[in-house]
């Protein structure tokens, strides 16, 4: 599932004949069940268990919400793309804006903010008689996929009946939820930060976020984007991993952000294939014990990369926040290491020369 490429000979031919942004997708099935497992999960346990919360609590009478979803403008669902890829890639992009605009909620109400564990007891943890059911979606592909369409249409719409709803009622000034949507757009290579952070305190998160890298990730409410399955490659102290995309720039953005100018080069891409040891040193200024195993990930539409790296030494008392501050991109892709200051512009043009 990696796509690894040793670091020794390695025949590689490049494939650049696609359209621009064709997704190459080899497990169209796989990428549609991780749509349906996030959708389930944040229309579940962030979107409509945190509805009934304000609705019992008072912030959200229901007389309100049906008048405001009166009032709200009907979505019809847009004309669905021919090519399978495009189809699967325009539901990837409405489950990251769905997201986003579910995460929205989550501003104060009234001068007060609602505790997880209070959301918890509403999607029924605690009791299974308030647990909130999963819909069932049909097993043929085509099928599942418009059933999916409307799906989201429907949680489309009641986001956005409950923020006009909360909006006319006077709870939510007019303009916060597109300020909230805006600031999480731009957290960018910082969410990236945030998952290393958390890993290097949190084994147990570590551990699931190695196994099941997309499903550990939105526990810290973090939009997918364009996601099928996420690869996470933890660097040690006898190995390191690198992250490339040589059939185009497939990126996890949602996660780190836009790549950096580089990552989309031909010239990274071949010579972190034909010689990555010697790319990190003269490109990067990482210089690596020979002792030290190099792997480097090959990122598809399928399977998108990234690196844990390695925690610093001497940073046992900084808290979550401070670590996530010595997270960089290009420690996320394995091009630096955390707590390193990132080559310049010039000095990985110079060691990419020849081939850029």
């Amino acid at each position: 599932m990696s796509g690894n490429h040793e670091d020794h000979d390695h025949d590689h031919e490049h494939e650049h004949e696609h359209p621009p942004g064709h997704m190459h997708l080899q497990d169209p099935d796989a990428n549609v069940a991780a749509i349906v497992s996030d959708l389930e999960y944040f229309r579940r346990k962030r979107l409509e268990a945190r509805l009934l919360y304000m609705v019992r609590r008072g912030y959200l009478p229901f007389a309100n919400l049906l008048q405001a979803g009166k009032e709200n403008p009907v979505l019809e669902q847009t004309i669905p793309a021919e090519d399978l890829d495009d189809r699967i890639k325009a539901l990837q992009e409405r489950l990251n804006s769905l997201v986003t605009g579910i995460l929205s909620l989550q501003i104060p109400i009234r001068a007060g903010s609602i505790a997880i564990e209070d959301t918890r007891f509403e999607r029924g943890d605690y009791d299974e008689r308030l647990r909130l059911a999963k819909r069932i979606y049909p097993v043929p592909l085509l099928e599942r996929i418009s059933s999916v369409e409307q799906a989201m249409l429907e949680s489309e719409f009641l986001v956005a009946t409950i923020q006009r709803a909360l909006i006319k009622s006077g709870d939510v000034a007019a303009g916060a939820f597109d300020e909230r949507i805006d600031a999480l757009k731009s957290i960018g290579w910082r969410n990236g930060a945030r998952i290393v952070a958390r890993a290097w305190v949190d084994p147990e998160f570590k551990q699931r976020l190695i196994t099941q890298g997309r499903e550990t990730v939105r526990e810290l409410d973090i939009p997918p984007g364009k996601l099928g399955i996420l690869g996470i490659a933890e660097n040690t102290d006898s190995v390191h991993n690198v992250v490339v995309c040589t059939l185009c720039s497939c990126y996890p953005h949602d996660l780190l952000g836009n790549p950096p100018w580089w990552y989309r080069t031909d010239g990274y891409k071949e010579r972190v294939i034909a010689d990555a040891r010697g790319m990190l040193d003269e490109a990067f200024n990482l210089k690596l014990r020979d002792g030290v195993e190099i792997r480097v990930h090959d990122s598809t539409s399928d399977v998108r990369w990234m690196v844990i790296p390695q925690r610093p030494t001497g940073t046992e008392n900084l808290s979550e926040e401070e670590l996530a501050n010595l997270v960089t991109p290009e420690s996320l892709v394995g091009t630096a290491l955390a707590g390193q200051t990132p080559a310049s512009a010039a000095s990985v043009a110079h060691g990419l020369d020849g081939v850029l």
